[in-house]
């Protein structure tokens, strides 16, 4: 009787890249993806903006400037609920075997699918998430997503700001690509299966 079998060694990679992704995934998660400095103020990371919300340290000038950190309730469950499904999907991902699913007239395997649909998902939170941004630092407080601008701290009170997108983002930015290469290059990397009689 034949059997097909994999390289051990060869899926254990697999299983320990789609892992070095998820952490990397995590890790872009928990640091700041935007921030800004006010500098007559002397406040480094006033503003920061994460993937899953914004939070200030305006100190004294917080009342001020409260409004334009409100976001929806529903936003942070949302997205920690989205990352819980991704590193999930991931991890389930990599332990799958053959498994096919057909979608019209094409069939996908199981894990390329997973890896390949979470790194395409961190896209578009990575190109949602600049563009907010900009939407909600130029509405509420006039400032340049990037670069030097002015800020109304209180009123009659400006302060110069410089503001960038931080690591966190770049990393981010890295993590869906890396995904969607490791599902097309999954077989590749696992291998033919090997014939044992």
């Amino acid at each position: 009787m034949l059997k097909c079998t994999m390289s051990s060694s060869r899926v254990w990679l697999f299983r320990g890249l789609v892992m070095v992704a998820a952490g990397l995934m995590l890790l872009s998660w928990f640091m700041p993806w935007w921030s800004c400095y006010i500098v007559e103020v002397m406040l480094d990371n006033a503003i920061v903006i994460h993937p899953w919300g914004l939070e200030q340290n305006l100190g004294p000038f917080a009342g001020y400037a409260s409004s334009g950190f409100e976001m929806p309730v529903w936003f942070a469950p949302f997205m920690w609920t989205y990352l819980g499904i991704c590193v999930a999907a991931l991890l389930y991902g990599s332990w799958l075997g053959e498994k096919e699913v057909k979608i019209g007239k094409f069939k996908f395997k199981w894990p390329k699918l997973l890896v390949g649909g979470v790194g395409l998902s961190y896209i578009v939170v990575v190109v949602l998430a600049v563009i907010v941004a900009a939407i909600r630092t130029g509405d509420f407080y006039g400032m340049h997503l990037i670069g030097y601008s002015y800020f109304e701290v209180a009123t009659h009170v400006e302060s110069g700001v410089e503001a960038g997108l931080r690591f966190g983002y770049w990393l981010a930015c890295g993590v869906g690509p890396l995904c969607i290469a490791l599902a097309l290059l999954r077989d590749r990397i696992i291998g033919k299966p090997k014939l044992n009689t």
